[in-house]
């Protein structure tokens, strides 16, 4: 049950971040950075679906992508994907990076129905 706790906290972390975000888009590089916190936030909270205990050392990046990415659906495999490149690209402009994530917690809102 431990797991389906982390998760929804960081899910709700999540969400509470996102919905700030708008304070920042006169501030790209601050918005980038809100982004991938967003963007990564998210992905742990798909992580913690396949972790019963907590780990003891914390997780890279890579770790937490892999177990996210097989917590979702086959058909949502390729927004995550998406997003990942939109998220971390610098070239993207601030509206595309605004509805990459929107269409991201949607996906994590799906994935984690079943404990929400």
């Amino acid at each position: 049950m431990v797991y389906f706790i982390r998760a929804r906290t960081y899910h709700k972390y999540a969400q509470d971040l996102f919905k700030d975000l708008h304070l920042y888009k006169q501030k790209p590089e601050e918005f980038r950075k809100k982004a991938q916190e967003i963007f990564q936030t998210g992905l742990k909270a798909l992580w913690s679906l396949s972790q019963i205990t907590p780990p003891d050392t914390p997780p890279s990046f890579q770790e937490i992508w892999q177990k996210a990415v097989e917590a979702v659906d086959p058909e949502d495999q390729e927004v995550l994907l998406t997003t990942k490149k939109v998220i971390f690209s610098e070239e993207q402009d601030l509206e595309k990076v605004y509805q990459s994530l929107k269409d991201f917690l949607a996906i994590l809102q799906k994935a984690l129905k079943p404990i929400l």
